[in-house]
C-alpha cells in the first residue's frame, strides 16, 4: 500500500507507526490516570449480569492465556477485549472524551491490556500505545463528528473501534504498511447505534469495539490486506456514516470551534495538537451518562450554596444543547440500564441525597418512592446549538418562589475542572469496595502507579483475575 499523505489513511498510519514515544509528563500522567479509571469501573462492571452472560460465551468462542477482570478461565486477546471492553462500559461510569464524542477508554484499555497480556508487555509501551490510540480516536472523530453522533451513530463502537485498531497496531509494532490495513480493516468491523442505549447491547458496543480493534490488528499482523479509501472516500467512513450531504455539512462547521470536529479528516500536523493534552478526557463524577453531568453539577452547586432540600423545591428547569437532551431518552425509568440515560432520575436522586453513586443505580433503588415523587419535578428545554456553543443551564424554583440559577460549560472531571489523583483513587476504591481482597487491591493499585516505571501487564490482569 503506497504511502500518500493526502489520503488520511496513509497519513494516520504514518504517524502511528512513526511517532517518537517522547511524551510529556502531563500525556503520561493522564494516560496512566485513564488506566486507573477505567480499571476501576472495570471491576464492578465484571458482576454485571451483561458482562457474565458476555464472558459465558467468550470462553465458549476463544480460549488463551488473557484474563479476563473477575474470572478465572483464561481467553484469547480478541475475547478478553470483548468481556473487559464490556465490564468497563457495563456502569456508565467509564470517561468521556469530546473529539470523538465518545467513551474512549472503555475501548481503548481493554484492547490493549489483551494485548499486553497475550505478548507480556509492559507499562511504557501501554501508556505510549494509549498516547497514539487515543489520538487516533480524536482524529477519526473529528473526521465525522458532530454530525455522526447527532445522527444516531455510537461512536464508542464505530470511531472508537478504528481509532483503537491505530492503538494495538502501535503496540503490537505493526509497519506503516500494516497498520494501514489494522485500520482500513477496523472500519468492517465498526458499527452500533444510539437506539441501543439503555439496553444491554450498548456497554456491549465498547467490547465488540475492543474486540474488533484487536482482531483488526492482528489480521493486518498475519498478512490480510484492506481498501486505501475506507475513511475518505465516496463509499467510504467519512460519507456513508455522516450523510450524502457531507459537503454541506463541511460548510457549516467550517468557521466553528467544536473539538476540533470540522467533518474532515486531516492529512496534516496529525499529532498537533496532541488530544490528551489540548482536550484531556472526562473522567466521571457520577455512575451515569455524561449529558447528565452538567445539569448535575449545577443542581448540586445551587444546593451547597444556597442550602435548599427536596420539600423546597417547586420545579427543576434544564437547558441543555439538544445533543445532550437527546440521548437522556427515559423520562420515567423502569430499570436501572434505563436510569442511567434519564435526566430526571439523576437530578431526583441528586436532589434527595447531594449526590450520585453506584448504589443509586441498583435496580432496588430505582423505583424508590421518594425518588418517584421528585421526578415530575424536572422540565428540560432542547437547544439546538453545539456543546461548545451553549453551556447548560440550571434554574431552580422554591416554593418559596425565590428562583435561583447556574451555568455549567463542563462538568467535573473535565480538564476544565479536573479530579485530583486522590479523588481518583477515592473513585477507585469506591468502585473496588470488597470485590478485591487486601493482597490484590494492593498489588493492582502498586501496578497502576508503576505504569510508568514500566510495571508488567501481566501483574496487573493476574491481580484483577480471580
Amino acid at each position: 500500500m503506497k504511502v500518500n499523505s493526502d489520503n488520511p489513511l496513509h497519513a494516520f498510519a504514518a504517524w502511528t507507526a512513526g511517532v517518537d514515544a517522547s511524551w510529556s509528563g502531563l500525556a503520561l500522567d493522564r494516560a496512566r490516570d485513564a488506566f486507573i479509571d477505567t480499571v476501576a469501573v472495570m471491576i464492578p462492571g465484571a458482576v454485571e449480569d451483561v458482562t457474565g452472560k458476555v464472558f459465558s460465551l467468550a470462553a465458549k468462542w476463544g480460549r488463551g492465556d488473557c484474563r479476563g477482570v473477575g474470572f478465572t478461565e483464561g481467553l484469547s486477546a480478541p475475547m478478553a477485549a470483548l468481556v473487559n471492553g464490556t465490564a468497563a462500559h457495563a456502569l456508565d461510569f467509564d470517561d468521556n472524551f469530546d473529539p470523538a464524542k465518545a467513551h474512549a477508554s472503555a475501548v481503548l484499555v481493554p484492547a490493549l491490556l489483551a494485548i499486553a497480556d497475550e505478548r507480556d508487555l509492559k507499562g511504557h509501551a501501554l501508556l505510549d500505545a494509549y498516547i497514539v490510540g487515543l489520538q487516533m480516536i480524536g482524529r477519526v472523530g473529528q473526521g465525522v463528528n458532530p454530525f455522526h453522533r447527532s445522527r444516531g451513530w455510537h461512536a464508542t463502537a464505530t470511531v472508537g473501534a478504528v481509532g483503537t485498531a491505530a492503538g494495538c497496531a502501535r503496540l503490537m509494532g505493526l509497519t506503516e504498511e500494516q497498520t494501514a490495513h489494522a485500520i482500513s480493516l477496523s472500519t468492517s468491523l465498526a458499527g452500533g447505534f444510539m437506539s441501543q442505549f439503555g439496553t444491554m447491547t450498548k456497554p456491549l458496543h465498547a467490547g465488540l469495539a475492543a474486540a474488533g480493534a484487536v482482531q483488526a490488528a492482528q489480521f493486518a499482523e498475519a498478512g490480510i490486506t484492506a481498501g486505501a479509501n475506507t475513511l475518505h472516500a465516496p463509499n467510504g467512513m467519512g460519507t456513508l456514516m455522516v450523510g450524502q450531504d457531507v459537503e454541506e455539512l463541511r460548510a457549516i462547521m467550517a468557521d466553528k470551534d467544536e473539538y476540533g470536529q470540522k467533518v474532515q479528516f486531516a492529512t496534516t500536523d496529525i499529532g498537533t495538537p496532541l488530544h490528551i493534552e489540548e482536550y484531556g478526557l472526562k473522567l466521571k463524577r457520577f455512575p451515569n451518562c455524561g449529558s447528565v453531568h452538567r445539569s448535575l453539577d449545577g443542581l448540586l452547586a445551587l444546593k451547597e450554596k444556597h442550602g435548599f432540600e427536596a420539600p423546597d423545591v417547586a420545579e427543576i428547569f434544564v437547558r441543555a444543547p439538544a445533543a445532550h437532551l437527546r440521548n437522556l431518552m427515559y423520562e420515567r425509568p423502569t430499570n436501572s440500564m434505563e436510569a442511567k440515560f434519564s435526566l430526571e432520575y439523576g437530578l431526583a436522586v441528586g436532589l434527595l441525597t447531594g449526590n450520585a453513586t453506584l448504589a443509586d443505580y441498583e435496580e432496588s433503588a430505582i423505583d424508590r418512592p421518594e425518588v418517584t415523587a421528585l421526578l415530575p419535578l424536572v422540565r428540560k428545554e432542547y437547544v439546538e446549538k453545539l456543546e461548545s456553543d451553549f453551556p447548560t443551564e440550571v434554574h431552580v424554583t422554591l416554593k418559596s418562589g425565590t428562583t435561583m440559577s447556574i451555568s455549567v460549560e463542563m462538568p467535573v472531571g473535565s480538564s476544565a475542572a479536573p479530579l485530583t489523583l486522590d479523588q481518583l483513587w477515592d473513585k477507585f476504591d469506591g468502585c473496588v469496595g470488597t470485590l478485591l481482597d487486601t493482597e490484590r487491591y494492593r498489588t493492582a493499585r502498586e501496578t497502576l502507579m508503576a505504569l510508568q516505571s514500566d510495571a508488567p501487564a501481566r501483574k496487573l490482569m493476574s491481580s484483577l483475575s480471580d
